[in-house]
Parts: C-alpha cells; sequence; structure tokens
C-alpha cells in the first residue's frame, strides 16, 4: 500500500509539472512588441530622414534647371572674307584683326565690323584662335584683354611652305570687358575666300 501511495503521489507531482509547463507562455509577447515599436520607430526616423534630403536634392535640382535655363547662351565664330586668296601684312605697327565673316555668332556679344567681343555678363570665358599663313614672312597673332596682351602665338619663317598657329585661354571677364585679336608688327596672315584657315572664337563657360 505504502508503494502505491508513493507512485499515486509521484505520477500527481508529474502532472501538476507539466500542466504548469503547458500554461507557461514560451514567448514574452511585451518585450517584443516593445522591440518591434523600436525597430518602427528607428525605420520612420530614417524615411523622413530620406524625405528631407530628397527635399533638398529636388530643389538643388530645380534650382540648376532654372540656371540652365535663365544663362545667358554666347558662342561665336569667326573668319575673315575676302573675294580671293590673299595675305593681310606685313605691316609696320602691329595691327587689330577684324574677323568679319560671322561663322557662328549667339547672343550677339562679337561685333563682326570691328572685331571685337564685349561680354554680355560677368562670368568666365574660353577664347582660342587659329591662323595660318604661306613662310615667305613670319606670323605673329595675341589674343587681348582689354588693351592687355593675354595669350600669343608666334610662327618664325620656317621655310616650309605653310605655316600654323593656334593658341586659347581661358579668361574672367567683367560685364563690358573687351577681347579682340592683333596681328604682329612685320607678320601677316592668310585669309581665304572658302575653306576659312584663320578663325576667332570664343564662349561663354559660365556666368558669376
Amino acid at each position: 500500500m505504502r508503494l502505491i501511495l508513493i507512485i499515486q503521489l509521484t505520477l500527481i507531482y508529474i502532472c501538476k509539472s507539466q500542466e504548469a509547463d503547458i500554461m507557461k507562455p514560451t514567448v514574452n509577447i511585451i518585450s517584443d512588441l516593445q522591440k518591434l515599436q523600436t525597430l518602427v520607430e528607428g525605420l520612420l526616423t530614417d524615411l523622413n530622414a530620406t524625405k528631407s534630403e530628397l527635399v533638398k536634392q529636388k530643389a538643388l535640382v530645380q534650382n540648376l534647371q532654372q540656371q540652365i535655363t535663365e544663362s545667358p547662351k554666347v558662342a561665336f565664330t569667326a573668319s575673315m572674307t575676302s573675294e580671293e586668296d590673299l595675305h593681310r601684312g606685313p605691316f609696320t605697327s602691329e595691327k587689330k584683326l577684324i574677323f568679319d565673316k560671322v561663322l557662328t555668332n549667339i547672343g550677339d556679344a562679337y561685333n563682326p565690323k570691328t572685331g571685337v567681343f564685349i561680354a554680355p555678363v560677368k562670368g568666365i570665358y574660353y577664347f582660342r584662335y587659329s591662323g595660318y599663313a604661306f613662310t615667305l614672312h613670319n606670323m605673329g597673332l595675341s589674343i587681348f584683354k582689354g588693351n592687355t596682351r593675354f595669350v600669343s602665338s608666334y610662327e618664325h619663317t620656317s621655310g616650309e611652305k605653310n605655316d600654323n598657329v593656334s593658341n586659347g585661354a581661358v579668361m574672367q571677364l567683367s560685364a563690358g570687358e573687351e577681347v579682340h585679336m592683333r596681328l604682329w608688327i612685320q607678320s601677316w596672315i592668310f585669309v581665304d575666300y572658302r575653306y576659312n584657315y584663320s578663325t576667332f572664337t570664343g564662349y561663354l563657360l559660365y556666368p558669376i
């Protein structure tokens, strides 16, 4: 009888222990919800930051588009006209070259009658020239910013049949400043009526 009682008590204990384990929750729902809430709050913070950055980027793009739209369009290329192939020069003094054959003149900042480019706005500009001539005389060319020689190139009589020179420069100009080209003393440049060997070019890179 005593053994049977012990067995019965043991079975009762085992059953109660299993019942307790079944009722005990295996997951802490409140803790997990708190963790999930923290994660969601972090995602919302990141999302708001991303939205704010997108707004800034959109404003920047719109500003750049407005600058591109409102920025003046300035570009020209000009050569020299002649009814026949000939040279200009040599002269006993330095001469301003007038490139009167306009190939491109967007913005009309270059004057083909005077050979002078006048900056319409303050900005950074790029200018370039090319010169061609036979070799019986020297060829010297310069770009002038106002009355100041900016860049030059020079071809001494080489003994070859043809000579070519070129150069270019980036300039910062204020509105109204002038740029032109000059032919050096005792030198010449070839002017053709078809092929535009000698040219003067300039354009606005960006306003400032």
